[in-house]
């Protein structure tokens, strides 16, 4: 009794010095959310929650009800026990613009935010660079004859600002704010550097209604697309993506599907894409790859969520730790 008195007193200051350190992946329909435990590799995670967003609380990666949006947060944390936690957040897909940038340089500059700034090349933005924040990712190339080239992810100021609000809305640390383009890419980096040269990988991410493919070429982001979801439009327009890109790049010689998202969507596109022999196709689940270790899950699953805890959002967890432990 004495000992348990004394650890439920040193606990806020253990709090204090130790902060639990909270990952949280934001979608317009739903927030998912884990609690990181310690340094190991691969990354160890509790308390995995997916909880549905009411509808319109976001929209287009934009909070529309900024204060119903951090109540609802920080409830959840409270609810959790992770008050004072510092928190690491993947920002909606939809908050972010993604473009490849090769630099007229001999190498990456030592300031890419301010070289691309001075550079302000056109990137097709309807606002200017002026007005956005961005993060940038160097791209090493298989090429040697190609520049050196970056990975930008652009955001508007004003999103990030409304983001930043729910936060302190919500009561909490934020540590910092990613792209989810840049969690993604960085979760499924080991799989992408382990294709052969001349192999073309697909990232097939399944969302509700939509689909999004990512044509990626010797660890190059090449191509982006939204489609349309169902296995078979998905088959046609990768069909017809891929025919396109067979005649931009002949030396392509094989092709590397990489499907996730829900698991019902994500079997029948496998089948469906599966039955082309020159595709390898696979479904990927970070808890299968060995990405995140999960203990003492909770999980909240609701029918109308159109992820469940894991899917789109476990890859985005993935990138968010990864990333997280390498700081």
């Amino acid at each position: 009794m004495v000992l348990a008195g004394l650890q439920e007193r040193l606990r806020p200051l253990t709090a204090r010095l130790f902060p639990p350190r909270l990952l949280l992946v934001l979608e317009d329909e739903q927030v998912t959310l884990m609690a990181l435990k310690g340094t190991t590799q691969p990354p160890t995670g509790s308390l995995l929650r997916t909880v549905p967003l009411p509808r319109g609380t976001c929209s287009g990666g934009q909070p529309q009800q900024k204060v119903a949006l951090g109540d609802l947060i920080g409830d959840l944390v409270v609810e959790l026990n992770l008050m004072g936690a510092e928190l690491v957040v993947a920002l909606p897909a939809a908050a972010c613009t993604l473009r490849v940038v090769e630099w007229p340089f001999d190498d990456w500059p030592e300031q890419p935010d301010l070289a691309l700034r001075e550079l302000n090349p056109d990137l097709g933005l309807p606002y200017p660079i002026s007005e956005a924040y961005t993060t940038l990712v160097p791209l090493p190339s298989r090429d040697p004859s190609r520049p050196p080239t970056s990975l930008v992810a652009i955001a508007p100021r004003t999103l990030i600002q409304a983001w930043v609000e729910v936060f302190s809305i919500a009561a909490l640390d934020l540590v910092c704010l990613e792209p989810a383009q840049v969690v993604t890419l960085r979760a499924m980096d080991q799989l992408i550097a382990a294709s052969p040269p001349g192999e073309l990988v697909v990232l097939l991410e399944l969302h509700g209604d939509s689909a999004h493919l990512l044509l990626v070429r010797d660890g190059i982001p090449e191509f982006s697309r939204r489609i349309t979801a169902g296995a078979t439009s998905i088959e046609r327009e990768l069909r017809t993506c891929l025919a396109f890109w067979q005649r931009r790049d002949p030396s392509m010689m094989s092709v590397r599907v990489l499907v996730f998202g829900p698991a019902k969507a994500c079997n029948q596109v496998s089948d469906t894409l599966s039955a082309t022999p020159s595709w390898s196709v696979e479904i990927v689940d970070p808890s299968q790859q060995s990405w995140l270790n999960l203990v003492g899950i909770e999980s909240d699953p609701d029918p109308y969520a159109t992820d469940t805890a894991g899917g789109t959002a476990l890859v985005r967890m993935a990138g968010l730790a990864a990333g997280d432990l390498s700081r």
